[in-house]
């Protein structure tokens, strides 16, 4: 299999309390490594992004430790690579699941990487099998390049909605939004992935999880909706007898716990993975391979900790 991946890097701090993380890999990478390590001896992972060049040799030194990563279509761009800090409230942060559905922690940002051209991906559409969008800054890529991507490709497109609710103000502070053309996105990917706090505001409706997830199905152009719920665990959505139905998993314990950053990121890789291996026929069966996979990327310490992914998915 051939498989693309579209998204943003990035730099992270993470913050908890008074304690920093080194600079550590962020944005895309999560799924772009963690795909690559899963999918070794059966798929050539083909990263599309834009690289400032502040970080370029960096990023590009630690992907080439894969033999499966093929960087033909990594873009080096003068523009610096978007730097994240992550405040933490506790070590075990993920999301607070109280009736607001709010993320136990805050953000800032600076400026974003230039968004994806479909001219940069366009050579590729016509070997590629499956396609990931991790909408890693919510600028990652446009939605004229996008269509144009989903016009000229018949194949398997996953997108991981994540920060398109995210607005990025001047201070660098970061703001969950509705996203006015919200159909318009949601109707480019096969199979779509959003956390409680995301699907919440996407429409700006106030309406129930449900009922947006009925939205999005009805169009019949997405075939499931991963919810994640972090200590909650995860919910798929799809049509059955043109009704949304509801399948829940909890969330796996890792009994080895580091940190909780990157594991929607996993997720949608391994989601992708399996749907991309199943042709999307067992949707179920890909959510609980990505909720394991998660799991064990809990066990890990950032990117560079992604290759014992296998070997930690063995050991739990």
């Amino acid at each position: 299999m051939k498989l693309a991946v579209i998204g943003e890097p990035c730099m992270d701090y993470i913050h908890r309390g008074a304690e920093t993380t080194e600079k550590q890999f962020g944005g895309i990478l999560y799924s772009l490594v963690s795909l690559a390590v899963i999918s070794k001896g059966e798929a050539a992972v083909f990263p599309v992004m834009n690289l400032g060049e502040d970080e370029f040799e960096n990023v590009t030194g630690f992907l080439s430790r894969f033999e499966n990563i093929d960087q033909s279509f990594i873009k080096r761009t003068p523009h610096k690579t978007r730097v994240v800090n992550l405040f933490y409230k506790d070590k075990d942060s993920v999301l607070n699941v109280s009736t607001k559905k709010t993320y136990d922690r805050e953000e800032n940002s600076t400026q974003p990487t230039l968004p994806v051209e479909y001219e940069q991906v366009k050579d590729a559409l016509g070997f590629l099998d499956g396609i990931l969008v991790n909408l890693v800054s919510g600028v990652d890529i446009t939605l004229d390049s996008l269509s144009r991507i989903r016009r000229d490709f018949g194949g398997y497109i996953h997108m991981d909605l994540h920060n398109l609710v995210m607005q990025t103000f001047p201070d660098g502070t970061r703001k969950q939004l509705p996203v006015k053309e919200w159909r318009d996105w949601v109707n480019l990917c096969n199979t779509l992935q959003m956390n409680e706090s995301e699907i919440s505001i996407l429409t700006g409706d106030n309406v129930t999880e449900y009922e947006t997830a009925e939205k999005i199905l009805k169009d019949k152009k997405v075939k499931s909706i991963a919810i994640t719920r972090g200590r909650s665990g995860v919910s798929l959505y799809g049509l059955s007898d043109g009704k949304p139905q509801r399948t829940d998993l909890p969330r796996i314990d890792s009994p080895k716990f580091i940190d909780s950053t990157g594991c929607g990121d996993v997720f949608a890789a391994s989601f992708f993975y399996r749907n991309s291996l199943l042709k999307t026929e067992d949707p179920i069966s890909a959510m609980q391979f990505a909720n394991k996979m998660a799991s064990v990327n809990a066990s890990l310490h950032g990117v560079d900790d992604l290759p014992r992914l296998k070997e930690q998915e063995t050991a739990q």
